[in-house]
Order: C-alpha cells, then sequence, then structure tokens
C-alpha cells in the first residue's frame, strides 16, 4: 500500500502544474497500478501453488516483489518528468504559435476593418453625391412642376406658336392644338402672315339649306334651329358659351371654337372660302381675305362674344336704325369692288364698302350679328332696311319669318340669282371663316 501512496502523490506532484494532460497522466497511473497487482497477485498464486515451499523462499519471493514494486514507481517518475517536460515544451511552441496566429488574424483584421472604413468613407461620399443629385432633380422637377403649371394656366395661342415654338423662322399655316384661358384643348386653323400677325379660326358661318323650309332650321346654329318655337330673347352663339362643329369641315356646316369667347384680341379677319374645301386649301382657295386694323375689340372687351353680351346685345326689340359699331377692313385678297360684285343691283345702294359691321337693326327691330365686308348704311326711310339681304346671323324667331336664318333673305329675288335684293351662286356657296389676332 505504501508503494500505491508513493505512486500517486508522485502521480500528482507531476500532474500539478501540467493539468492540461490530466487525462493520458491518470491512464498511465491506472497501468502502472494493474501492472502492479498484477504482480502481487502473481506472487500470491505461487505462493498457493507452491504450498509445500519453504519459507525462506516465500520471504525471497516477497522481497523480490517489493524490489519491483519499489522500482516501478521511478520509472513512472522519470517517464511522467519526461512527459511534463515533452508537454510544457509543447505547450510553449502551442502557445508560440498561437501568437504568431493571433498576430496574423489581428493584423488581417486590422486591413479588414481599414478597408471597410474606406469603402465606408467612399460610399458616404456616394451618398452624398446622390443626394446633391436627388436634390438638383428634386428642384427640377419642382421647377417642371411650375412650367407645367404655367403652361397649363397660360393660354396657348396661335401667337404663342409663332413667338415661341418657331422663333427662328414662320411656321406653317394649318391646325394646331390650343389652350384656351380655362385649360380647354382643342383643334383648330393657325393664319401665319408673311408680316408676323397670327390669326385663330374662331368660327365658320354657313347656310346649308335656304328657302320656305330652311328658316331658322337644322344647321342654322348662328341663329336659331328651333323655328317658329324659338325664343326670341334667348341667347344665340354670338352671345353664349357654346362650342360646335369641327375645323375640319368648316367649310361645310357651322363650327365655333372655345377661342371665340375666350381668346383676347383686338382685331378681326373674315375669309371666303367656297363651301366644302378642305381645310389644308383654306387660305389658297379663298376668294376674298380682309380684316380690320384699329383693335375695334378692344374697345368692347377682346372678342366678339363680350361684345355681343355687355355691349351691343344679339336680340331683337333694339331701336333702328341703332346699329353696332364698324370698322374699316384691309383687302388682303380681292376688294370691295369683287366682293360687291356678288351682290344684286338693288342691295348695293345701301352698303358701305370695305368695313365690318357688328350688329345691324332692320326697320322691324330684328337684328342681325354680323356684316361682313360692308356696313348699313343709316337710312330715314321708314319704309326700308337691308340688314336681311346682306348681313349673317338673325336673331330667333324674326318678325318676318323669310328673312330667319344664317344668311336672312338673301334669296328674296330667286336663290343664287345675283339680281334685285338676291346674292349670288358664288356667295350663297360661300363659307364665312372668321379669324382674330
Amino acid at each position: 500500500m505504501a508503494s500505491y501512496i508513493y505512486v500517486t502523490v508522485a502521480i500528482m506532484f507531476v500532474i500539478s502544474p501540467f493539468q492540461v494532460h490530466s487525462l493520458a497522466i491518470d491512464q498511465m497511473i491506472q497501468n502502472v497500478t494493474s501492472e502492479s497487482n498484477n504482480v502481487t497477485s502473481s506472487g500470491t498464486n505461487m505462493t498457493s501453488s507452491w504450498g509445500n515451499m519453504t519459507s525462506s523462499m516465500i520471504n525471497e519471493t516477497e522481497k523480490n516483489c517489493t524490489i519491483i514494486v519499489q522500482e516501478r514507481p521511478k520509472a513512472v517518475e522519470v517517464k511522467l518528468t519526461e512527459l511534463a517536460n515533452k508537454t510544457e515544451e509543447n505547450f510553449i511552441n502551442v502557445q508560440e504559435g498561437l501568437a504568431d496566429v493571433l498576430d496574423q488574424v489581428l493584423t488581417n483584421f486590422t486591413e479588414s476593418v481599414n478597408r471597410v472604413y474606406a469603402d465606408n468613407n467612399h460610399l458616404l461620399e456616394r451618398l452624398n453625391d446622390l443626394e446633391a443629385n436627388f436634390n438638383e432633380v428634386k428642384a427640377e422637377k419642382v421647377a417642371t412642376e411650375q412650367t407645367l403649371q404655367d403652361i397649363y394656366t397660360e393660354e396657348l395661342s396661335c401667337e404663342y406658336i409663332r413667338d415661341n415654338v418657331s422663333a427662328s423662322m414662320t411656321p406653317k399655316s394649318g391646325l394646331y392644338w390650343l389652350r384656351d384661358k380655362y385649360g380647354r384643348r382643342y383643334v383648330t386653323y393657325c393664319d401665319f402672315d408673311a408680316e408676323g400677325r397670327s390669326w385663330t379660326l374662331v368660327a365658320s358661318v354657313h347656310e346649308n339649306k335656304m328657302g320656305i323650309d330652311g328658316r331658322c332650321n337644322a344647321g342654322d346654329k348662328w341663329s336659331s334651329e328651333l323655328g317658329k318655337d324659338a325664343d326670341p330673347n334667348a341667347d344665340t352663339a354670338w352671345s353664349d358659351l357654346s362650342t360646335f362643329g369641327d375645323v375640319t369641315t368648316a367649310t361645310s356646316g357651322d363650327y365655333k371654337s372655345p377661342g371665340y369667347f375666350s381668346a383676347n384680341a383686338k382685331n378681326v379677319m373674315i375669309w371666303h372660302v367656297k363651301e366644302n374645301t378642305p381645310v389644308e386649301e383654306l387660305k389658297e382657295k379663298a376668294y376674298l381675305r380682309y380684316r380690320t386694323t384699329n383693335n375695334v375689340l378692344q374697345t368692347y372687351g377682346g372678342n366678339m362674344y363680350t361684345l355681343y353680351k355687355d355691349h351691343y346685345p344679339h336680340k331683337p326689340g333694339t331701336h333702328y336704325p341703332n346699329h353696332g359699331p364698324s370698322a374699316p377692313v384691309t383687302y388682303d385678297k380681292g376688294s370691295w369692288a369683287e366682293h360687291s360684285y356678288h351682290l344684286g343691283n338693288h342691295i348695293k345702294r345701301y352698303v358701305t364698302g370695305a368695313q365690318i359691321q357688328f350688329r345691324a337693326v332692320t326697320h322691324s327691330k330684328d337684328s342681325f350679328a354680323l356684316c361682313p365686308g360692308g356696313a348699313i348704311t343709316k337710312s330715314s326711310s321708314t319704309a326700308y332696311d337691308y340688314a336681311q339681304y346682306f348681313c349673317l346671323g338673325s336673331n330667333p324667331k324674326t318678325k318676318d319669318s323669310r328673312y330667319c336664318g344664317d344668311f336672312g333673305w338673301w334669296d328674296r329675288d330667286g336663290y343664287g340669282k345675283g339680281i334685285g335684293y338676291s346674292a349670288d351662286q358664288t356667295l350663297v356657296k360661300t363659307a364665312f371663316l372668321i379669324f382674330y389676332d
């Protein structure tokens, strides 16, 4: 037992500073103890087997066993010491290797952190650039929205197209998208002349049917389509906010665009164009073209709508001969002589040529809205009045139904005859196109 205690103490003495290898040392102790036990067991067995051995032999055997057991712990101690030294050497090597690895890991980590830091700085720079770009885009968006707001709240006219869209050259006359001051978009015809003027087609007056059954009937949109059932005091197209027709068929039917009542215009131009003329040939095929030059519309609100609505109502009952204003015209194509050629001989005497008159009143107190190319001469006669033979657009339900309609009584002495008070075939087959500048 003393030997076992000695071995155990020796083992504990060695293990104490090197616990990292305790499992291996425990295993070795178990092997040594097992070996000692085997030796003792062998001696006992020998004693039992040779029971007749003498006492001296037994003593000798015990002595040898004691020597063996005493020598075994010394070998174990040496072995354990070597193991301890080896373990310490390995531990030192591991420690040094671990330190190198940790140094390398720290170096790599530091380099990685530096790279991340550099990437982070680059990312921050990019974010700052993106933020600056975003602010620029945002500012441009605000500016664009403001521009669009300005565009959609400002009138887009033929004049604007000439001055801004095609500032470097005279644009081609034709159809364009416009927008009135209320934001409504519509297509109409713009005329750009060589003198730098811009004209907008706002209306056309066309008579599709004359005769007994064609007085203030279907198609007479500038007078009345209701015939005898019309209210004579109702507003007509000359003084209301209605729109009708299509610019592409302005020579075959009545036409009125939003520009008629929304534009702020100065002058009026009228073209005489044969009916059914294609829109792309309007200017070329117009046989008469004339215009005011004294800014007459500016005196009456900037358009014909306000002239009739607020100044010279297109209604019956106005005292004869309380005609509306007239303005002299300049002919760009044709002349008053050519114009009057298409009139009957009787009516020529009562028209002062080369003018446009806004509202002419008959002796029976019916009114006609527009006299194209001339003004009705004020007569002292109480028996005769002549607006119905020359002017456009009667009021509804005239006193004499024979001159109710867009072209009045232009066929008094025969349709298209050109004699007496009747216009000739060219004039009754004409569409009158009305422009503002």
